[in-house]
């Protein structure tokens, strides 16, 4: 079986990274109150870390690293696509050449930054802002929603349980 080549914003890199590393986290509270038992939230999953290493190949080499160094100094997100994972949102945090250009051959590393959606989105829509102070299960419950599924779309919100009037949730 051949694997589809990594894609980002478009690109489309001759070879696939020899090596990659993906990390998922959790976002955990504790919440510390004098006098009382320490308690533990927790409050979605975090964003991923995709980072890896390979090589480009032909006598373009250069010419895709320049392509991926544009991306990288424009700062913006794109579509992330690799072999055998869900394409997702992302940054291109770093990128490295590890190597001088060899007999059309270039060796990189990169850290891609998981986000949870396009730069273009419109912010109005899908988000609602409070009147009064509230907290993100009452949103779940007045709009029907997932509480684990908007803790992930709302990691700006330091805590879930005091959201304070006029603050900005997203709802999808």
């Amino acid at each position: 079986m051949k694997n589809a080549p990594m894609r980002f914003n478009g690109l489309g890199l001759s070879h696939n990274p020899s090596k990659l590393r993906i990390s998922d986290t959790a976002n955990i509270m504790e919440l510390i109150s004098p006098g009382a038992k320490p308690d533990s939230r927790y409050l979605g999953r975090g964003l991923r870390v995709i980072s890896g290493e390979g090589e480009l190949y032909g006598a373009d080499c250069l010419e895709q690293y320049g392509r991926l160094n544009d991306m990288y100094m424009r700062g913006e997100s794109g579509v992330l696509s690799l072999p055998h994972l869900p394409v997702m949102y992302a940054y291109l945090k770093e990128l490295c050449m590890t190597a001088e250009p060899v007999e059309d051959v270039l060796g990189y590393s990169f850290v891609f930054v998981e986000t949870r959606g396009p730069d273009s989105a419109d912010m109005s829509v899908g988000y609602i802002t409070l009147g009064e102070d509230g907290s993100l299960w009452d949103i779940a419950y007045e709009h029907g929603a997932d509480i684990d599924a908007l803790v992930a779309l709302n990691p700006h919100l330091p805590f879930i349980a005091h959201i304070a009037a006029g603050e900005k949730v997203r709802l999808c």
